[in-house]
């Protein structure tokens, strides 16, 4: 934990926490998962979601050792992800290993690892419904409801899968 713990200090994050683990054939992926308080980058290309929002909403960082250095992941866009979905590849452990798959990723194993990221995170973020609604300027966004506002599911409707949904929308 020591780990985490100098990362949050050194890239100045607001909240932090460990993410996961993504199995490697030679070099297994610690994952880390934070945000900050960051300026809007204007040099974005308009395909690519601003950071703090969407599939970029959160950061990530990743290193092959808990006791190593972690290395911030870039951020993702729809076309990687589109073709991260459509793809069956086992990840080295090399974030600079290039990607050889069909069709043609665009970018190096760290794109693809950060795509991915953004697929699972969307996939298992699950809340119960009645709890958040969606912004009404960004659909993409949601909001959590007042105290009021929030409907409880009984203890024993909550084992029902219809009153659970996605977080996030999809992607």
């Amino acid at each position: 934990m020591k780990s985490l713990k100098k990362l949050a200090t050194k890239a100045e994050v607001k909240t932090l926490r460990l993410w996961g683990k993504i199995s490697g054939i030679y070099k297994d992926y610690y994952i880390a998962e934070g945000d900050k308080e960051s300026a809007a980058d204007s040099n974005l290309p308009p395909e690519i979601e601003p950071r703090g929002t969407g599939v970029n909403k959160y950061i990530y960082w990743v290193t092959d050792s808990i006791t190593g250095n972690w290395t911030e992941l870039p951020d993702t866009s729809p076309a990687k992800i589109k073709i991260a979905r459509q793809i069956k590849k086992l990840l080295t452990g090399n974030l600079e290993e290039e990607v050889s798959s069909n069709p043609s990723f665009p970018g190096k194993e760290k794109d693809l690892l950060r795509a991915q990221i953004a697929r699972i995170t969307q996939s298992t973020s699950l809340i119960p419904k009645g709890f958040y609604k969606k912004q009404e300027d960004n659909e993409r966004e949601i909001i959590e409801l007042s105290e009021e506002e929030k409907k409880l599911h009984p203890f024993q409707e909550q084992a029902k899968l219809e009153t659970w949904c996605n977080l996030t929308t999809n992607i």
